[in-house]
């Protein structure tokens, strides 16, 4: 086996392919790579999921500002308000 027959065209590609996943794995700077992309993924994965809670929020407070039947409704509904001259009816719920 002489020096051209292990460097050939064939053995070339493949030492080149090993040497280049050696170089991946064994450099700490590639594994920071992907573990600051996997943080990046996630934080645009919560940054999507703030800004609809945003959205819903936003439309609570117009809603709250401009509505006075929802703001009614809201008050009954979280606070327990009846208005004057109503009767509230509460009745038992049947666990069985």
């Amino acid at each position: 086996m002489d020096f051209r027959s292990i460097f050939s065209k064939k053995n070339r590609k493949i030492l080149i392919v090993i040497v280049i996943i050696a170089v991946l794995i064994f450099n700490k700077g590639f594994f920071n790579l992907v573990k600051r992309n996997i943080e990046v993924y996630k934080i645009k994965k919560d940054i999507v999921k703030l800004q609809l809670e945003n959205a819903r929020l936003r439309k609570e407070i117009y809603l709250l500002d401009s509505n006075d039947a929802y703001l009614d409704y809201r008050i009954r509904r979280d606070l327990g308000y009846i208005k004057e001259g109503e009767v509230e009816y509460r009745f038992p719920v049947n666990s069985k």
